[in-house]
């Protein structure tokens, strides 16, 4: 055979697979529709589809050549615009429109979700709790300033649980609309962007005015804008207004990371991959702390972090926040679980999610 020859059949497999690709995503839909169908007919039955992480899951089984790693954003997209035609996804986050928390709401659920800014943790941890978004984005830690404290206080007290996690890497890129650092002497960002990027506009820009905007969405419509303006923004923002970079990662501190904890009310299936946290409120007695603790160890299950908080309401008492790896329904987990909590004042679940991939 030819390389020409050759060629044109490479060509026909791939027109072949993208028909089938096509008629896949049209099925799905049709399938998703007739569920509404269904859920009109009878609005007082229960009525579901496969989970988000079931179905990664059993797609990820089957798939042989597709990248694994760009696998589950693709799938995200075709699950956020189904679930979109079943019902509006909304989904709450806890910071400004075009910030990092944004970012991890729209990787984690695709662009066809109503993504909405809340400017507090608490607050959207409640929205959740109240029913009126069906999951939260929050940050959880941070590999500079370790875990934030306001997300583990409101989950604490919350009905919501914890239903998964993402990291997104903090990066801040300098763009405009022609790209050049000669074309402009304003500079607009947040006032986070600005501390973090602090030493290099020193030292890059000194005499550029440096300007508070509340979101990377607003400084990227500023510089959008004005030709004598840049933005300091997120990647996505910055291409969504068709702007242009001047530099990329201008950020003081390279390699910093936010990991990101998905609230909702759906608990996710055991996957043999996951993560658990507890909250814990021991006796206050010598060797309490061994003796709640111990248990994980005798049973071999991995305690990755503990954090303490204050106990509401009770001043000089604490309770403590433990991860673990495992599932809280691994037989492991759930002997050395029931142990700690004949050992405890009280014990409450905040979540049992799949860790990363």
């Amino acid at each position: 055979m030819s390389d020409h020859d050759e060629l044109a059949r490479i060509r026909a497999a791939v027109e072949h697979a993208d028909d089938a690709l096509a008629g896949a995503l049209d099925a799905r839909a049709r399938a998703v529709r007739s569920l509404v169908a269904l859920r009109e007919r009878d609005p007082n039955g229960h009525y579901a589809l496969s989970r988000g992480p079931d179905v990664v899951g059993r797609i990820r089984e089957r798939i042989r050549e597709f990248p694994a790693a760009s696998l589950e954003p693709v799938l995200r997209e075709v699950l956020s615009a189904c679930d979109a035609l079943a019902r509006p996804l909304r989904v709450a986050y806890a910071g400004a429109e075009g910030g990092l928390a944004h970012e991890a709401a729209r990787r984690h659920f695709g662009a066809s979700a109503e993504l909405v800014a809340v400017d507090d943790i608490a607050a959207t941890i409640d929205l959740v709790d109240r029913g009126e978004m069906r999951f939260g984005v929050v940050p959880l830690e941070t590999t500079v300033d370790g875990s934030v404290a306001a997300t583990l206080d409101a989950l604490v007290t919350s009905e919501a649980r914890v239903t998964a996690e993402l990291t997104v890497p903090v990066a801040f890129h300098l763009a405009s609309r022609t790209g050049h650092a000669a074309d402009f002497d304003k500079i607009y960002g947040t006032s986070v962007a600005h501390q973090q990027c602090e030493r290099w506009l020193r030292a890059t820009f000194p005499h550029a005015a440096v300007i508070d905007v509340p979101s990377p969405l607003v400084a990227a419509q500023f510089a959008a804008e004005d030709h004598g303006a840049a933005a300091i923004t997120t990647r996505l923002v910055a291409e969504s207004f068709g702007l242009q970079f001047v530099r990329e990662h201008i950020e003081d501190t390279r390699g910093v990371q936010v990991r990101f904890a998905v609230v909702g009310g759906e608990a996710p299936a055991r996957t043999g991959t996951d993560r658990t946290v507890f909250a814990v409120a021991l006796h206050d007695s010598p060797g309490a702390f061994h003796r709640a603790l111990a248990p994980y160890a005798e049973h071999g299950v991995n305690l990755t972090r503990i954090e303490t908080r204050p106990a509401r309401g009770a001043p000089w008492r604490y309770v403590f926040v433990l991860e673990l790896d495992g599932h809280v329904d691994d037989p492991a987990v759930l002997a050395a679980t029931e142990a700690l909590r004949g050992a405890s004042r009280s014990l409450k679940l905040l979540g049992s999610f799949p860790r990363p991939a």
